[in-house]
């Protein structure tokens, strides 16, 4: 079965991801608190939502990871940090899409998650998902984190809510012989062509829930079917308690790490090396990988903001200012909440020989920043002093 390397460094990056987000993440304008009716339950429940940086200003659509136990603090800190850690391939090795995060808190757990599963479940798929799509900017992709007996019921939602739950990552499911079972026969008699992906974990502090856990693995592996991709996450050294700290990363890792998100090799490539149209073949490319991503997972991802930054620097390098400009007004219009797209364009309308528009084009930069999130006030205050110095410089004298 694929096993998830120990990437020691890049946990310990998102324990601080994690530790930080409180402060830079969880603000009032991406962080708030829903509070749902559900017949049913039949009684109002409270919903943390946690929507992505940058949120307000962009137009990207955004998959969404359902996070049970949102009543614990540290379950919400490390899926927001995780889920907000860049777009595959952009800018770090381990990487994926931002992502908005629902955390359900859940008073009674053994009653959502055994006595009345059938009910909280309806409240998930029936009540709760349909309402944060239609009020938020969400892509058609649920990925369901589950702990202890919310591993146990993120199993069950697998087996009965596929659809709804194409990704499950289930952190030291309290397994039973009746439930392994059941979740066997459901994996093996999945006849869907689509993908699913399940990621199981364990502490070697919780010598039940590992055993459990084996066994789980060992039987599902034998019985897949080639659509599934299961992964295990190791947690040496964590108990019970500790083990979600890393699973929750390193789970929604493990779904989106797969080469689906990466442009076609040849594509990328030439992109690379810069040869040919680039607008041509980026276009080609994000047609061909979001086919693939419809196919598999019912959304688009289109151009990320790495890939159309990779266009304009290639119109720069070879020297096309008219072209070079183009490509960097697209990047601005498609994602507004990124400030690379200002610095391109500058660069753009300089290689084209108009420097009144590289002016403007400085001043807008230096304005739009005031609006745009920044993880750090530092950066913020050397960017706009760049911008200033660079406007300075380009006054007629």
């Amino acid at each position: 079965m694929p096993h998830i390397p120990r990437f020691l460094s890049m946990v310990r990056a998102f324990m601080v991801l994690a530790a930080l987000a409180p402060v830079t993440h969880m603000n009032a304008q991406s962080s708030r608190v829903l509070r749902v009716p559900s017949a049913a339950l039949g009684e109002t429940r409270v919903v943390h939502l946690h929507l992505p940086e940058g949120y307000g200003l962009a137009k990207r659509r955004y998959p969404v990871v359902v996070l049970l136990d949102g009543q614990v603090k540290a379950f919400n800190d490390i899926a927001v940090a995780a889920a907000g850690y860049e777009l595959t391939g952009d800018q770090h090795p381990i990487a994926m899409p931002p992502q908005i995060v629902v955390a359900i808190e859940q008073g009674d757990r053994a009653g959502d998650l055994v006595r009345r599963e059938d009910a909280f479940l309806r409240f998930l798929t029936d009540e709760l998902l349909p309402k944060i799509d239609r009020e938020f900017r969400t892509a058609p992709f649920h990925t369901l984190i589950g702990h202890s007996l919310g591993g146990r019921f993120a199993l069950g939602a697998m087996c009965r809510a596929g659809r709804m739950f194409p990704a499950v990552v289930a952190i030291s499911p309290s397994v039973s012989d009746s439930s392994l079972a059941v979740t066997t026969q459901c994996v093996r008699s999945d006849s869907s062509a689509s993908p699913r992906w399940l990621v199981v974990s364990a502490g070697t502090l919780e010598p039940r829930s590992l055993a459990n856990s084996e066994r789980l693995l060992t039987a599902l592996t034998a019985v897949r079917p080639a659509s599934w991709r299961i992964h295990r996450v190791d947690a040496p050294g964590l108990d019970h308690t500790g083990t979600p700290l890393i699973t929750i990363p390193m789970g929604l890792w493990a779904v989106f790490s797969d080469s689906i998100w990466r442009l076609p090799a040849a594509i990328d490539d030439s992109l690379a090396k810069r040869l040919g149209d680039a607008d041509a073949l980026l276009e080609r490319g994000v047609a061909t990988r979001d086919q693939r991503l419809h196919l598999e997972r019912g959304a688009s991802l289109g151009a990320t903001p790495g890939e159309q930054a990779r266009v304009v620097s290639a119109w720069l390098w070879h020297r096309n200012g008219e072209r070079a400009v183009a490509s960097a007004r697209e990047y601005l219009n498609r994602f507004p909440d990124v400030m690379h797209g200002y610095t391109l364009l500058i660069d753009a309308y300089d290689a084209a020989g108009n420097h009144a528009e590289a002016r403007k084009a400085i001043e807008s930069a230096i304005s739009h920043s005031n609006r745009v999130p920044w993880f750090d006030e530092t950066q913020k205050a050397r960017f706009q002093a760049d911008m200033r110095k660079a406007l300075a410089e380009r006054i007629p004298r």
